[in-house]
């Protein structure tokens, strides 16, 4: 899964623009043994981008399914994130808060330099806060997009597609809690944009502190479940 905006031109530089997306390269990573991976990494082609991408018609949310890849000996296919992990509209709704902690875990950089483990090309884990209510869209004229919550977090040029995921907590009230009040991590939604001051400014100063991400529910509405 990744935003719909990486790898629709249109939805980023308007349905006039002249450019269209070529193809889907997926990094893997190189398996020494059956349970053991290394540092290297490679860019693999999607064989079949045209079939097995879908993107949403409202949300910046877009899914491949069922990747056909060219795929040696060295590398191994991953799997993602098991459905169940995946946050429904009832755990937005019941499980989620505002204010709550979460992480988003992606590849961010500036001016093409990155800022993630460059030997392992392992991304890196940032937090937020649940800035507005999970339950219902954030709608503000500032993003145009369809099905977001606010955070209060630092997203960054290259976070776009990076998971959120929720970090555990215990519900004494026992609403919307699962295994007597223990609440388990889950996908809440893609990293999607951040939002600027709007006064011009340098380096991380010209972020306002407020980010947004695509919720779960556009997910599972790409994959139908």
């Amino acid at each position: 899964m990744t935003n719909r905006h990486n790898v629709d031109p249109a939805l980023k530089l308007g349905r006039d623009t002249p450019f269209k997306l070529e193809g889907i390269k997926l990094q893997m990573r190189i398996q020494i043994t059956p349970t053991s991976w290394g540092p290297g990494t490679s860019f693999v082609p999607v064989l079949n981008t045209g079939k097995a991408l879908t993107v949403h018609p409202n949300a910046d949310v877009a899914v491949l399914t069922n990747p056909l890849l060219e795929l040696s000996g060295k590398f191994t296919q991953n799997s993602g994130f098991p459905l169940d992990q995946i946050a429904d509209e009832t755990f937005l709704s019941e499980s989620v808060d505002p204010m709550d902690v979460a992480s988003f875990i992606g590849f961010p950089g500036k001016d093409g330099k990155p800022w993630w483990d460059i030997r392992w090309e392992f991304p890196i884990a940032r937090t937020v806060n649940v800035a507005s209510w999970p339950r219902i869209p954030f709608t503000n004229a500032a993003i145009p997009i369809a099905d977001t919550v606010l955070v209060s977090g630092l997203s960054f040029s290259g976070s776009s597609g990076s998971p959120v995921i929720s970090h555990r907590k215990w519900n004494s009230e026992g609403s919307g809690a699962e295994h007597n009040g223990y609440i388990k991590p889950k996908l809440l939604g893609i990293m999607s944009g951040h939002w600027w001051d709007e006064e011009p400014g340098e380096g991380m100063f010209y972020h306002s502190g407020l980010s947004y991400f695509t919720r779960s529910n556009a997910i599972l509405e790409l994959i139908d479940v």
